[in-house]
């Protein structure tokens, strides 16, 4: 069986992620998952149950004042999907903009609504989440651009749209939207749109392109946790292919098109300046990956100067943050986030 048809990793807990699980989880994924049959990938599929993936671990979440959807077009023409959460009252009120998970191939505005709701309940801010385009349909790196964009028009006519105290922006997601917010960082500082708070769960950092196999990568994690559940090497690979796929047909023209992609789009540790960046929370996940590199970034900005909080959430794999019903984890890193964003959104 192929690299591709592996990625998908339902099957029972690899032998090597013995003794790394908390003992909640390995019950909810035996329960859940790990009899599920091993297929092959199939994108449309996937889409249409992303969002759901995780609902057997999911909790419920709290009501908010007012959930509604909405379209803004960007200075580049490109119409994208709102959905803005409300807190109770007549407000204006600080905004956190939200950038979902999903590879950069999926996702949609389903795919982190409790934490929205959680975060705009728990933090009293409106919570703007960004349906930014996907590849391989649309060319890499639109999440980035879309998603930056999307937070220029909130900078700029977010007062009068939404009722927005545009001085008070956070911006935040998990895996793939972790890395869509943490470049935006370096974008809307060098733009001048002042950020109050970057928080982001199990984030991808690193150009996994660059190596042939897990032990290729300068990270400890990815090693051991190769074999991870829900989130393992040849699963990282496929989304990589996808991604980079979306540039063209043949490895010479995506080669070609990706000398004119920023370096930092590719791999945030590349970044020309990590300086001057807005206070930052990253929060890892032990069984994960993606765990080191995350936490290499924070260290770059804690060594020139930010302000960061990092933790790493023991014995939970990639997108533990989507288990709350089950998993104390899960029921942390929300309150955790939206507790930094309160803070950070709120002068008392």
């Amino acid at each position: 069986m192929s690299d591709q048809q592996k990625h998908e990793a339902l099957q029972p807990i690899h032998p090597s992620m013995a003794g790394k699980l908390d003992p909640v989880f390995e019950k909810l994924y035996n329960d859940n998952v790990a009899n599920t049959p091993l297929k092959p990938i199939d994108l449309d599929v996937l889409r249409t149950k992303y969002s759901v993936l995780y609902s057997y671990g999911t909790g419920p979440a709290p009501d908010v004042g007012r959930i509604y959807d909405s379209e803004i077009t960007t200075h580049e023409g490109v119409a994208l999907q709102l959905r803005v959460y409300e807190p109770e009252g007549s407000g204006p009120w600080p905004a956190h903009l939200d950038f979902h998970g999903g590879g950069w191939g999926l996702g949609d505005l389903d795919t982190e609504s409790h934490i929205c709701k959680h975060i705009c309940k728990k933090a009293n801010v409106i919570v703007v989440d960004v349906a930014y385009r996907l590849v391989p349909e649309n060319a890499f790196p639109c999440g980035i651009t879309d998603s930056f964009a999307a937070l220029k028009y909130i900078f700029e006519k977010g007062a009068q749209e939404f009722n927005i105290l545009t001085d008070k922006l956070s911006v935040g997601g998990v895996s793939a939207g972790g890395f869509i917010s943490l470049a935006l960082g370096h974008l809307a500082r060098d733009a001048g749109i002042p950020l109050r708070l970057i928080a982001v769960g199990t984030p991808v950092i690193d150009d996994i392109s660059q190596y042939q196999t897990a032990a290729d990568s300068p990270f400890a994690s990815m090693q051991r946790n190769e074999h991870a559940p829900t989130l393992n090497w040849g699963r990282l690979v496929w989304f990589d292919r996808l991604k980079w796929s979306s540039l063209g047909s043949t490895p010479e023209e995506i080669a070609e098109k990706r000398k004119k992609i920023p370096g930092l789009f590719a791999n945030l540790l590349v970044a020309d300046n990590f300086a001057d960046m807005a206070p930052t929370v990253i929060f890892t996940a032990g069984a994960d990956p993606l765990c080191d590199e995350g936490e290499a970034y924070g260290r770059n900005l804690i060594e020139n100067g930010v302000q960061v909080t990092m933790k790493r959430f023991p014995g939970v794999p990639h997108p533990f943050m989507h288990m709350d019903k089950d998993l104390w984890q899960a029921s942390e890193f929300i309150d955790h986030t939206a507790r930094a964003i309160g803070h950070a959104l709120h002068d008392s």
